[in-house]
């Protein structure tokens, strides 16, 4: 067996609604487009006797809650084998940033000890393992843009005219995305996205189109009450975003950007205002 190494890449939001809580689990049923895009960590995996996870830099929590971790054992159990696998992850996706960087490696830990041990399953195998891992894990087994509904299991590829520029923040804001949903089931009102017409921009390939569909129900419970995401937004929308948006329940935001030169002078301006950022594509 030859160690293998993936690139394991966030996603955005382009539009995200969350229909209501299912009362047989409570769950939320959602609506969402996502996109992967081109940051990423890095996962290397190689064989061992045992199941280890090591994250540069670190992070803090017992390994046993690592969605990589889980992985592997998921994969030890459905299948019976009984190797291992040194996992080292070399983390640049924003932790708890909205960007789903625990649930992209658990898929790459999916998808890369499926080869490493010669398991031979399938991407629809995989696909069924990873939505016992969490409802966002699914989506990175093929890693490409979808309207995700459902619990996060029902996935369905979307055309995308052309990749996007995007220059991305992280404001330093601590969140529990179940604490963001319990909040947002107590809004009275909430304005909601129109999903289906987003899915349309993309296909089409409009910026402007694109960037009047964004939205993202979760901006309603984090930008009142979390300056920091909403001045950040502000000042991307100022500085030439032809479009803004919060990525999941946050604090991640991206501004959508017409090309590269745009991009980097965007980071610029950013920069000069205290608010660090990086520039990145959507990936088809």
């Amino acid at each position: 067996m030859e160690n293998l190494v993936l690139q394991s890449r966030g996603k955005v939001n382009f539009a995200l609604n969350v229909l209501g809580k299912r009362p047989e689990d409570g769950y939320h049923d959602v609506d969402m487009v996502m996109l992967p895009v081109s940051i990423a960590d890095t996962v290397r995996l190689e064989p061992a006797e045992d199941i280890r996870v090591v994250c540069r830099p670190d992070i803090a929590g017992p390994m046993d809650t690592n969605l990589a971790y889980k992985a592997a054992r998921l994969l030890q159990r459905e299948t019976g084998y009984q190797g291992g696998a040194l996992i080292t992850i070399d983390k640049v996706i924003p932790v708890a940033g909205g960007m789903a960087g625990g649930s992209t490696n658990g898929a790459a830990a999916l998808r890369g000890l499926n080869r490493l041990w010669e398991l031979g399953l399938a991407d629809h195998d995989l696909e069924r393992l990873a939505m016992r891992l969490g409802s966002d894990v699914p989506f990175f087994i093929a890693e490409r843009p979808a309207r995700v509904q459902g619990v996060g299991d029902r996935l369905r590829p979307i055309p995308v005219a052309s990749n996007l520029w995007l220059v991305l923040g992280t404001p330093p804001v601590a969140k529990s995305t179940g604490n963001v949903y319990r909040l947002f089931d107590e809004l009275a009102h909430v304005e909601r996205p129109n999903v289906d017409q987003m899915e349309r921009a993309l296909a089409a390939g409009d910026l402007r189109d694109i960037a009047g569909a964004l939205g993202n129900v979760f901006e309603q419970v984090m930008l009142p009450r979390h300056a920091e995401i909403a001045e950040l937004k502000s000042l991307m929308l100022r500085e030439g975003a032809v479009g803004a948006l919060m990525s999941g329940a946050g604090p991640t935001v991206f501004g959508l950007v017409p090309d590269q030169e745009a991009g980097r002078g965007l980071v610029r301006k950013l920069a000069q205002a205290g608010q660090p950022a990086v520039l990145a594509r959507t990936v088809n």
